[in-house]
Formats: structure tokens, C-alpha cells, sequence
């Protein structure tokens, strides 16, 4: 029996996905003329990163970045059954190119378009939307049935606005109506929710779990989807709890879990700690057939820290130029505690990069069917 995986991939709109080998050689100098033959192999390959045995601990730096651009052939193929939510922004074109190519490896994509008013609940953004790529991204996605579901931003919503919305059905009404209108009228299949960590400290637990059903309950309804983001658990800050989780379960087809970031610049160290996933997703529920609606967080951009500055957020092609430059004298290592990879190396100053590899992510899918 095919082990079910609930995961959602923040890829698309951070990095390509293009997934290569990760091996190294730090003390092995490379000659201008070995740089100049170099070949960076580009576009559909014949073998997977399973049939070159990619997917390991041990990683190149050079195979990293003669592979960065490659992918397997067989874009339909996917390994895991179950939910899979992909973000793509605005900002960064290549993400939609992306989901078109690999639309059958998603349930769900969400484009970063809209925003709604607290004023007089009319969805801003609309001018992003593109109708004609997301036909090609379901026709991408045919084969998994693929939705359309935008993220949606409470944006400039005050305290006020929450409390004056659940506390009068004639706003909420106003609010869910417009959300309907306009998913019809755009042919989406429902939203993902980006609200919570805004509202959490405004409205009591009643009023808090009235304000997401209200919304999900009218959008269900009308046959649209409803994804709730939610902050992950933080040492004992816990703001989204099993309680929360309880209370919303039968009104959402799932919940967007934000296990990254789990490092900052002050404090420098891993994206996601594999040990801090596992937890995130067991103080949610302890029941595994309530586990199908997490979509664990999967960020594909990465950090680079250093002694003097701390960190800042890096994506792909930063982390090749990286690569390429450092190579001499940098080191891929990886941390089984954490199950992740970092690079040292020096330019001026100490510095540490942090960028998921192929057995980062596939670990973390491990994750999602061994708790699924």
C-alpha cells in the first residue's frame, strides 16, 4: 500500500526546483580550463536523482552546480499521494513557469495575489490574476485535479475590524459574499487563509475559531476549498494549539503548517530542525487519520550567516554564485541532528550558508508518511 504524504512545498516562489546532486570535493582546486569544459546541464534529463544516487549525505559542490538546472523527464510522475500545496509569487516569474511544467506533482496551487479590505471587503489584487496560466497549470495538473486556491491577506485590518466582523452577521455575510463572488467569477476553487498569527491576539478562542468556520462554512457551501495558515509551535509560545486544531478540523480542507525559519539572523543555525518538524506535527493531534490535513512547510530558500551581520535570506542563484566562487575553499558539510546541509567558507569574514538539498527535502517527505 502507497503511503499517503500531506506536505506543502513553498518552492515555487523562492527558488527553482530543479533538484541535482550535492557532493563535494573542498580541497580539490578546480583550473580555468576544467571551468571553461564545465557543462551545466539543462532542462529534462533521462535519469532521475534516484537513478544517479543523488539523494545521499554526501555532497559536491561542483555537482551541485553542473545540475542546478536539471530535471527529470518525466514531469507527471509524482511519488506521494495526498495533498500538495504549491505558493507562487508576483515577484518571481520563474515560479510560474514552474508550476506549469510540473503541475501534476500538486493538489493545490496558490498564487500570491490578493488581499482583502477591512473597510468594505472588497478583494484587492485582482489585477495579477492570470486566467490563461492557471488553465495551463490545470491542464498541468489534470491527472491530481489540481485547484486554484489564491492566498489571501487580511491587509491594514485593525483589532477593531475583526471585532466588529464576528460580532455582525450582516458584515460577515458582506465579507464571505464577496470572497464567493469573486472565486466564481475568476474560476478559482477556494483560499488559502493568511490571517491567523494577526488575529490571535485579538479575539478570545469563541470568537477566534466563529471568525475562520464563518468564513469556510459559507465558501464550503458554494463547493470552495478553505486553507488556514498557521504558525508552528514556538517553546512553550504556542499560538494555533490542538484545540485550535479540534475546534476548526471539520471546516477546513487543510492547514498550511510554517515549519521554517526556525533560525534567525541573531542566532545563527538550521531552517527546520527535523526533530522541531516531528514535534510541530504531533502537538497538533496525536491521531494519524487527522494528520491528512497538515501540510507540513517546506521553504526552498535558504540563509547565509556570518559572524559580523548575522543572516539574511538567500535563493537559488545566490547559492550557486556562492557555490561557484567558494568552491576552493568552502566546505558542504551535514548535521544528522538537525538532517540538514550547511556550507562554510570564508570571504572576508567566517560565513555559514544554509540551502536545502535533495535529502533535506526527502527526508521531510519521509517525515509526512511515517506520521500520515
Amino acid at each position: 500500500m502507497v503511503k499517503t504524504v500531506y506536505v506543502v512545498c513553498f518552492l515555487l516562489c523562492y527558488c527553482n526546483i530543479y533538484l541535482a546532486k550535492a557532493t563535494l570535493s573542498p580541497k580539490n582546486r578546480v583550473s580555468k580550463s576544467e571551468k571553461k569544459s564545465e557543462k551545466i546541464k539543462e532542462g529534462p534529463q533521462n535519469y532521475s536523482v534516484f537513478d544517479k544516487g543523488f539523494v545521499t549525505e554526501i555532497e559536491s559542490a561542483k555537482d551541485i552546480i553542473s545540475n542546478h538546472k536539471a530535471f527529470f523527464k518525466e514531469v507527471d510522475d509524482y511519488k506521494f499521494d495526498g495533498l500538495v500545496l504549491g505558493y507562487v509569487t508576483p515577484w518571481n516569474s520563474h515560479g510560474y513557469d514552474v508550476a506549469k511544467i510540473f503541475g501534476n506533482k500538486f493538489t493545490h496551487i496558490s498564487p500570491v495575489w490578493l488581499q482583502i479590505s477591512g473597510q468594505d471587503y472588497q478583494v484587492r489584487g485582482l489585477h495579477d490574476v492570470d486566467s490563461k496560466w492557471m488553465v495551463a497549470v490545470k491542464n498541468a495538473g489534470r491527472q491530481r485535479n489540481l485547484k486554484i486556491v489564491p492566498r489571501l491577506l487580511f491587509e491594514g485590518w485593525y483589532g477593531r475590524d475583526y471585532l466588529n466582523i464576528v460580532s455582525n452577521e450582516g458584515r460577515m455575510k458582506k465579507l464571505t459574499q464577496s470572497l464567493i463572488k469573486t472565486a466564481k467569477k475568476y474560476h478559482f476553487d477556494g483560499y488559502v487563509l493568511e490571517v491567523w498569527s494577526q488575529v490571535v491576539m485579538v479575539l478570545k478562542f469563541d470568537l477566534l475559531t466563529k471568525f475562520i468556520k464563518d468564513i469556510a462554512s459559507a465558501l464550503n457551501e458554494e463547493d470552495l476549498e478553505t486553507i488556514l495558515v498557521i504558525p508552528p509551535k514556538r517553546d512553550s509560545q504556542d499560538a494555533f494549539t490542538h484545540e485550535h486544531f479540534d475546534e476548526l478540523y471539520g471546516h477546513l480542507a487543510a492547514f498550511s503548517l510554517m515549519t521554517y525559519d526556525f533560525s534567525v539572523s541573531g542566532a545563527p543555525g538550521p531552517n527546520a530542525p527535523i526533530d522541531w518538524i516531528e514535534d510541530c506535527i504531533k502537538s497538533l493531534t496525536p491521531h494519524k487519520a487527522q494528520r491528512k490535513k497538515i501540510l507540513t512547510g517546506l521553504n526552498f530558500y535558504g540563509n547565509d550567516f556570518t559572524i559580523a551581520r548575522g543572516g539574511s535570506p538567500i535563493v537559488s542563484h545566490e547559492y550557486i554564485d556562492r557555490l561557484k566562487k567558494h568552491i576552493s575553499n568552502g566546505k558542504l558539510q551535514y548535521d544528522s541532528k538537525v538532517a540538514e546541509h550547511w556550507f562554510d567558507y570564508t570571504f572576508s569574514i567566517v560565513s555559514c550558508m544554509v540551502f536545502k538539498r535533495i535529502l533535506i527535502v526527502y527526508n521531510r517527505f519521509d517525515i509526512t508518511s511515517t506520521f500520515a
